[in-house]
């Protein structure tokens, strides 16, 4: 942790520079994910008038989440061992929301298909970056808290504010429009942090192996493996609620865009109170019975909507329980790894966790569930979610419990 804290510690706990740019990473996070999940969102509308169907749109996920992995496994590594981690976190910020912002003049499938990836390459490493940045300014009493800070921005701005906001604009403007205020949030908080973010370059002996020497160091941790699997479960659910909630209750459901978007709206809220509550019930209970735990709450949503789309119940379901994954996964792509090896290895470690989920869960399951969605209907691909969350649950029985245990040197 940084040498500093205890000089600076001013804020309620914090120090000065950790409180600072915790909220501006809360800020941050949340507008940059808001760029990612605009689709989903807008997917009804978006489809009808650009004409897309639902393999084309899982097809439109699959490169988008599938540029936002490769870059996340190959880039942040070579990003990192730059040791500037403003530079290149300013500059990622900046082109996801310029290409967000592209995104509203697309006028076919193909002209969406390549915007949307590129705003997914330029994501692929932003949380890598950002958590390393904040771990080195972190007090270990506030790690787990300041995780959970930032992953709190992505259910305010993201899951909250985002659906709601975007679907009116959808209605009173156009769907475009949204795009651009997405993206242009983005842009204009990359400018400000250039002033707010301070460098804190690595020491220079602890960059000297390669990317690739760190991965092989990296697949001997047990916990590690665990997370990459646990990763893979947890997006494929987490990707299927997001890229279809709102399809699933405006087709399944019977609900028009707007009510569709207050419901994810609802969730949104909720999720806010999840992000709190995670990183501190994994605090008194530990990191592993904690996601043992949130694993089988998890299931329920899905299964329940499955079973009854129209009913109140699914919504109510959905609403309560659907903001626990982006909760959960930063134990899985940052915590528990940031727990388990050195500091200087995180920005790899989460890297490789985040692409290695994203291919699997993120990008290649969503080409598979938009072919479900056509043949099968929308009720059956949330299904899968539910399946793929209890699968997490069992897998978390293997994980070593982290909370105050020594990091071991690689």
């Amino acid at each position: 942790m940084n040498g500093t804290l205890a000089e600076e510690r001013s804020i309620l706990g914090w120090g000065k520079y950790e409180f600072k740019i915790l909220w501006w990473f809360f800020f941050m996070w949340g507008i940059v994910f808001l760029d990612r999940l605009v689709m989903a969102f807008l997917a009804p509308v978006i489809m009808e008038d650009i004409g897309i169907t639902d393999p084309q749109y899982g097809l439109i996920n699959t490169l988008t989440t599938g540029c936002y992995a490769v870059s996340a496994i190959f880039l942040t590594g070579v990003l990192e061992a730059t040791g500037k981690r403003k530079k290149w976190f300013i500059i990622l910020c900046m082109g996801a929301g310029l290409f967000a912002c592209a995104g509203a003049f697309t006028q076919t499938f193909e002209q969406l298909l390549i915007t949307r990836a590129f705003v997914g390459f330029c994501e692929g490493p932003i949380f890598a970056i950002m958590i390393g940045m904040m771990y080195k300014e972190s007090s270990s009493k506030k790690l787990a808290i300041n995780v959970g800070i930032i992953s709190v921005g992505v259910a305010v701005i993201a899951l909250t504010i985002g659906p709601i906001l975007t679907t009116q604009i959808a209605t009173h403007a156009s769907w475009r429009m949204s795009f651009l205020v997405a993206g242009i949030a983005s842009v204009i908080g990359s400018l400000i942090l250039i002033k707010v973010l301070r460098e804190v370059p690595y020491i220079p002996d602890q960059r000297k192996e390669s990317v690739f020497a760190t991965f092989k160091k990296l697949i001997k941790v047990r916990n590690i493996v665990i997370c990459f699997i646990l990763g893979i479960s947890t997006l494929c659910g987490y990707w299927t609620l997001m890229l279809y909630a709102t399809l699933f209750f405006t087709n399944e459901g019977g609900r028009d865009i707007t009510g569709a978007g207050l419901i994810v709206g609802l969730m949104g809220v909720l999720a806010i109170v999840w992000n709190l509550v995670v990183p501190k019930v994994s605090d008194v209970m530990g990191r592993k019975p904690a996601c043992i735990l949130w694993f089988l709450l998890l299931a329920i949503a899905p299964f329940v909507m499955f079973g009854a789309p129209s009913s109140i119940t699914a919504v109510i379901m959905y609403a309560l329980l659907g903001g626990i994954p982006g909760a959960a996964i930063q134990y899985i792509e940052a915590i528990i790894p940031g727990e388990s090896i050195p500091n200087y290895m995180l920005g790899t470690a989460s890297g490789l966790i985040m692409g290695i989920s994203e291919i699997t869960g993120g990008s290649v399951w969503p080409a598979i569930a938009g072919f479900i969605a056509g043949k099968y209907g929308y009720s059956t691909v949330i299904l899968a979610a539910g399946i793929a969350f209890a699968i997490a649950a069992v897998v978390s029985f293997f994980l070593k419990e982290t909370k105050g245990q020594v990091v071991e040197t690689l």
